[in-house]
């Protein structure tokens, strides 16, 4: 056996700017919520205390991070991770008109810029995902 027998090409994949620039907002947005996870740590308020939804901002933005790299490198699994994140945000503001029409048209963008059939070709799904 090859190395070319066992080594299978990866098709050629092009980077798209919009999945760049979302990949780069969720980075962005994940370290905005990961100082305010870690903000009550960091005052003067007694160091051992961090409330539940301190931890709960903490986790999305550590999974906002995750996704934000991994779509821009490619990962189909990265995508819906995003997707998810954006759903939650939409539910989470149900009974606050404003936020809940901002979070239906954010959600509403970064699906079509994630999921169109240009973007198609940034990601690609391979066995080891």
């Amino acid at each position: 056996m090859t190395s070319s027998d066992s080594f299978q090409q990866r098709p050629a994949r092009t980077p798209r700017r919009f999945v760049i620039a979302v990949g780069v907002l969720f980075l962005v947005l994940g370290a905005l919520d990961l100082y305010r996870g870690l903000a009550p740590l960091l005052t003067s308020v007694p160091r051992s205390h961090m409330a539940a939804d301190d931890a709960l901002v903490l986790a999305i933005g550590i999974a906002a991070i995750i996704g934000g790299i991994y779509v821009m490198r490619g990962a189909n699994w990265a995508r819906w991770l995003l997707a998810v994140w954006m759903a939650l945000h939409v539910a989470i503001s149900i009974g606050q008109p404003s936020a809940l029409v901002a979070h239906v048209v954010i959600f509403g963008l970064v699906a079509y810029l994630l999921f169109n059939s240009r973007a198609s070709t940034h990601f690609v799904v391979t066995a080891k995902e």
